[in-house]
């Protein structure tokens, strides 16, 4: 069976981490992306990271004709993926209004963290100031922390950001089926993270919302959290459910707490020393003693795995989550299709590796490439 994306082409000028990551998961389900990417190197380059399964190609956007060769590209793609300031591809003659135009097909894709439109529009920012205006970083946060704490760039540049991004083209080509012609997506990291953050509004319009430093999920209660174990590593605990939380007490050998009243277990008066208690209990022991010991339970404990640990994971090896590669760690793609699974295809080995190729299936002569390399508005392997 083909891969749900053949055939589509991808033009991805994006420079920051959710643009790359948003075609890296086009590309692992069989989409043929080409990302454009800078003459100079920048000191952290994203497109290195998130490369898995995409073509390679340099050019020079502020160079003379560097525009006309993206037009030239973007004419027989079905996705252009963009991350700029609202009006900077516009300026460079590469808005929508022409590249629509010339491609009626095209699905336009503008990935930023503020959006086309609304007063910050046009502010610099990144995951944390999108985070704290949706509110999402506002709910995070343990008892014990004086502060939210960010969670790296997950929950607004890949969540909010390349996931909704990812959603957003694939119903544009679902909808091109139908109406023939492409369009343009305004996706926000602010507006998924805020999308992100339903659970706690309609807590909040519930009026059930604690806060987060006295929310359930929270680590404030005894049964959902990170205990520290006997040799430093750490074991997480999710025990909500009342038979869960029964199982969870016996493998700690605290049957004793298990509450005659299922509804005590959510009393937060109760919590502050039974988790005092759990946390003494987890700490006479190392993390393998309670991975063998709630592998026997349903009591919803599992370890606390650092990056280097992952391919060992018994389940994360079985289902091939997480790979060694030449000493390095891969995540693989994700979700996986019964008809359909994601395509294994490496990275490219330098970039711009494919320019001449991705130019000539767009149409160019040899001696247009030539032209091209000789100015710098293109860079050649080799």
């Amino acid at each position: 069976m083909s891969s749900p994306l053949h055939g589509v082409r991808v033009l991805d000028l994006s420079a920051l981490g959710p643009g790359p990551f948003c075609s890296m998961l086009l590309a692992d389900f069989g989409a043929d992306v080409v990302s454009v990417e800078r003459p100079d190197t920048p000191p952290f380059d994203p497109a290195k990271f998130f490369a898995r399964g995409k073509r390679s190609a340099i050019v020079d956007l502020r160079a003379d004709g560097g525009a006309e060769v993206i037009a030239r590209l973007a004419d027989r793609a079905d996705v252009l993926l963009e991350s700029n300031r609202p009006g900077t591809m516009e300026r460079r003659g590469l808005g929508p209004d022409v590249l629509c135009r010339r491609n009626p097909r095209l699905i336009y894709t503008r990935l930023t963290g503020w959006g086309q439109t609304g007063p910050y529009a046009n502010r610099a920012g990144h995951d944390i100031n999108y985070l704290g205006v949706s509110g999402v970083l506002g709910v995070l946060g343990g008892p014990d922390a004086p502060a939210p704490v960010p969670p790296l760039a997950l929950l607004g540049d890949i969540a909010g950001g390349s996931l909704f991004a990812t959603l957003g083209i694939v119903m544009a080509l679902y909808q091109r089926m139908a109406t023939g012609r492409g369009q343009v997506i305004d996706s926000a990291i602010v507006d998924g993270a805020a999308l992100l953050n339903t659970p706690q509004l309609a807590e909040r319009n519930a009026g059930i919302w604690a806060g987060r430093a006295g929310h359930l999920l929270s680590g404030a209660a005894p049964f959902y959290g990170v205990y520290e174990c006997s040799d430093g590593a750490h074991f997480t605990v999710g025990a909500i459910e009342p038979k869960f939380y029964a199982a969870f007490l016996a493998g700690l050998g605290l049957e004793e707490e298990v509450p005659a009243d299922p509804a005590s277990q959510l009393d937060p008066a109760r919590w502050p020393a039974l988790r005092a208690r759990v946390a003494e209990v987890f700490a006479g022991k190392p993390r393998a003693h309670w991975s063998a010991v709630f592998a026997e339970l349903d009591g919803c404990g599992a370890p606390l795995l650092e990056l280097d640990e992952l391919p060992d994971d018994p389940h994360l090896r079985s289902r091939g989550t997480v790979r060694r590669e030449d000493g390095q760690l891969h995540a693989a793609p994700a979700p996986r299709l019964s008809d359909a699974p994601p395509e294994s295809r490496p990275a490219p080995r330098e970039r711009g590796e494919h320019t001449r190729a991705v130019l000539t299936e767009a149409g160019f002569a040899p001696e247009e490439i030539g032209a091209l390399a000789a100015t710098g508005t293109i860079v050649l392997p080799g």
